[in-house]
């Protein structure tokens, strides 16, 4: 007795373009009769959006963006498009924390542009992002907003499973960020991590071997005056917790916080503390879940 040999292909070396994941998501929303509404919304890949009745408070409208696929992997691409319009409130955050997973070799990309027109205020407030140990990932976020509307940007990022003991040694983060102010550039920054990883953050003046960091970055006519309750908060300069290094500064209707953390549970108390002490915005609800 024998078996006939079938044909056998061996697997590709990387996955092909078009079975990598490509989500695009979205969505604009108006002022209405005090409160914000819904306007137009798209969804494309694995890109999706609800609005939680409990996410609703006052004027705002919380929309929750969730990732069917549940992360991204080498060559993924995610594209995400918010507007708030005239007087408008919109509050975006994520289901869960994103992750970004090993790669083969492709890059995956990630881009988000916001926009809040007059009087309008926009407050993107993601969970963590998580980037496994031998990702690759680019991302870009731009902003323009009115001189009269508000924004409030929270992005933390963990290096690797830090409660599975695991850091990121290998792989590529590049971060670009571009806000724009009445059509006027007034915040650029940037992260470029490649290479030997581990030994760029272990070097004192990098990150000192912590994993965890985050950037706050609040645009407002009144940034520069809740600069004193956002240090207090924090417990700057001489009261900071041992598991956290942080510092606040702010300027020409801005007010900008980097928080580097041992790992993601001391970042995510500080943030907290930071979004209560602004007194512009609160967690969104599904943070706690």
């Amino acid at each position: 007795m024998y078996a006939t040999e079938l044909p056998f292909e061996p697997a590709p070396a990387s996955i092909p373009v078009e079975r990598r994941g490509q989500g695009r998501l979205s969505v604009e929303v108006r002022a209405l009769e005090g409160r914000t509404v819904r306007g137009r919304i798209e969804e494309a890949g694995f890109a999706r959006v609800r609005f939680p009745l409990s996410g609703r408070r006052g004027r705002s409208l919380e929309a929750v963006m969730i990732n069917t696929g549940g992360g991204l992997a080498g060559g993924d691409s995610a594209q995400t498009c918010l507007c708030a319009g005239r007087d408008a409130q919109l509050v975006v955050t994520t289901q869960a924390a994103e992750k970004v997973y090993r790669s083969d070799g492709a890059v995956s990309r990630i881009g988000v542009e916001l926009t809040a027109e007059a009087g309008a205020s926009l407050d993107w407030l993601p969970q963590a992002t998580i980037v496994f140990d031998g990702a690759r990932i680019e991302r870009s976020i731009a902003a323009d907003i009115a001189p009269d509307a508000r924004l409030l940007l929270v992005e933390p990022v963990v290096l690797g499973r830090t409660a599975r003991g695991e850091r990121l040694s290998h792989g590529r983060l590049h971060d670009s960020w571009r806000i724009r102010r009445g059509g006027r550039l007034v915040y650029v920054d940037g992260l470029q991590l490649d290479g030997d990883i581990a030994s760029t953050l272990d070097r004192r003046a990098t990150a000192g071997g912590w994993a965890a960091f985050a950037t706050i970055l609040l645009l407002a006519p009144d940034a520069e005056g809740r600069l004193e309750a956002v240090r207090e908060a924090l417990g700057l300069p001489d009261e900071l917790p041992e598991n956290l290094d942080a510092g606040a500064s702010a300027w020409d209707g801005m007010l900008s916080v980097r928080l580097l953390a041992r790992d993601g549970a001391p970042l995510d108390s500080a943030i907290r503390r930071v979004v209560g002490a602004l007194g512009v915005a609160e967690i969104p609800r599904i943070w706690h879940s």
